[in-house]
């Protein structure tokens, strides 16, 4: 009996696009829901999520069990490192940062058997071989292993025609870290960015090797895909979490009545520091004003409005359900008797 057949291999070879999400919240239950979601392949990251062997085998159980296939990303490509995911049963790996073609070499033997590599036979152990219940483990392994490699900085990409001249059956682009390598660190949709990852995935393409990347950015998921790239992850199970809970808490919230407070100030000069607080804030905040009424709105949802008359200035300041009030109203009084420094001034705040 054979090693396992793997499908997301032979997709790939095929040249059958496999559309992905990125799975970072080191969580089999989490995994588990994602799993439920039939994207086609799922990938399970030991590099920047808090995964270990143990939690990454964790969830790639609980993905073998769904209609989608688990892909782990190692933190380093390290060849003890690489045996030790292969033993578990891991079929496809990502190795993150590959810069040479060496580099690649190097990788493609740490996931062959000898005499073409040097992946440690004990086999019997594991439970890629279902713990030696698979009598052709050690002879047919190596055509089911799926090595990915990520470039993902200049020297990378320098190396590019290199490392596809390998065995490895596919190349991913890190947009994140070449746009920070590029000096447009957080800022991947960058033009220079986006033309050098589309570049490396035409590149890829055109030698016969599957072309990989994560993006979010759709116009890019499309543009990828229509270069022919065949492994394509569209979202990340941390960010959409992330999303929906902060949507969830903030809808929450909604339901509850703004607070708010106001004050007059007896002073001359009320239009003049109505419009001084408006300027001050217009870098940073939504403003509107004139000569006698103004108002400020920051995205938190601290709010003021102001209205002058010849003798008074009348603030009311706002924030939301489970903002600080007291907080607000110091921050606006500094301002304002900061502003006022020629006379005295205060604020009647009413309760």
């Amino acid at each position: 009996m054979p090693a396992p057949s793997n499908t997301f291999k032979a997709a790939l070879r095929a040249g059958t696009p496999q559309i992905g999400c990125w799975v970072g919240l080191a969580n089999a239950y989490t995994a588990e829901i994602a799993a439920t979601a039939q994207f086609d392949w799922l990938l399970v990251d030991g590099e920047h999520a808090p995964n270990d062997l143990r939690s990454i085998l964790e969830q790639v159980r609980v993905i073998e069990g769904s209609g989608s296939v688990p892909v782990a990303r190692l933190p380093i490509g390290e060849t003890w490192m690489i045996k030790q995911y292969l033993d578990a049963g891991v079929q496809n790996i990502l190795v993150p940062m590959v810069e040479s073609g060496d580099q690649a070499r190097d990788l493609v033997r740490a996931v062959r058997y000898p005499p073409h590599g040097v992946r440690g036979v004990g086999s019997a152990l594991a439970r890629a071989s279902r713990f030696a219940a698979i009598p052709d483990y050690l002879k047919t392994a190596d055509a089911q292993i799926c090595l990915l490699v990520q470039v993902e900085n200049r020297l990378g990409l320098e190396a590019l025609d290199d490392i596809l001249a390998t065995d490895v059956d596919g190349v991913f682009i890190g947009p994140s870290d070449l746009a920070a390598d590029m000096g447009h660190i957080s800022n991947a949709a960058n033009p220079e960015v986006v033309a050098a990852v589309l570049d490396a995935i035409r590149r890829i393409v055109a030698a016969g090797k599957a072309a990989g990347i994560l993006t979010l950015d759709s116009v890019v998921q499309r543009k990828c895909l229509d270069l022919g790239a065949t492994f394509v992850a569209t979202d990340i199970d941390v960010t959409l979490f992330a999303k929906a809970i902060r949507s969830a808490a903030a809808k929450g919230l909604s339901l509850l009545a703004d607070q708010t407070v106001s004050g007059t100030a007896q002073t001359g000069a009320a239009s003049k520091y109505l419009q001084q607080l408006c300027m001050h804030w217009s870098h940073k905040a939504q403003v509107s004003f004139d000569e006698t009424q103004g108002s400020v709105s920051f995205s938190d949802g601290d709010r003021v409005t102001l209205t002058a008359s010849d003798t008074c200035l009348t603030i009311i300041a706002t924030t939301g359900p489970r903002g600080d009030l007291a907080g607000w109203q110091n921050v606006i009084e500094a301002h304002l008797e900061r502003f006022a420094f020629r006379e005295k001034f205060s604020i009647d705040w009413l309760e």
